[in-house]
């Protein structure tokens, strides 16, 4: 068959190609333009923030709109079953430990959720926390760490 230029034409121009800068890559904290103004939380703040608006629902004597669909209980659900039994304090006191570490949003919600127990393997799961201009150091992401620990031990 004859084949015109059409079907030469990659996927990257169909769709319309996006420079070096705008490609998002959570490794380098470039999370894209949804991310701008949102807040990342962890699975145990997810978990207290649909238990809570469960709790306002019953408190009213009336479900709304919200907590009745399927994707709010497939939610809560999966924030139940791997969030652990992180209380409300712990959940604010291990985002404390993230905001004095000077973590983004995006790192302390994946560092919680992943549980790294050491600099080694947070680095891996988070490459972002070797940026250079960032100060963020392998003794203070320890420190960390092992705080978070501590505090999940003993609420």
């Amino acid at each position: 068959g004859v084949s015109d230029s059409r079907d030469s034409m990659s996927a990257a121009l169909c769709i319309g190609r996006k420079s070096a800068e705008d490609v998002e890559d959570a490794g380098e904290l470039r999370l894209g333009p949804d991310f701008d103004d949102a807040n990342c939380l962890s699975l145990a703040e997810v978990k207290i923030v649909c238990e809570s608006k469960v709790a306002d629902d019953a408190e009213q004597a009336e479900e709304t709109s919200t907590t009745r669909t399927r994707v709010f209980e497939k939610t809560l659900a999966y924030a139940k079953r791997f969030s652990g039994n992180t209380s409300s304090t712990a959940a604010a006191a291990i985002r404390e430990l993230h905001n004095n570490s000077g973590l983004h949003d995006f790192e302390g919600a994946a560092i919680s959720n992943l549980k790294p127990q050491d600099w080694d393997e947070a680095k891996t799961l988070v490459p972002s926390l070797e940026q250079e201009d960032r100060g963020l150091t392998e003794e203070g992401i320890q420190a960390m760490l092992d705080e978070m620990s501590n505090v999940r031990k003993f609420e």
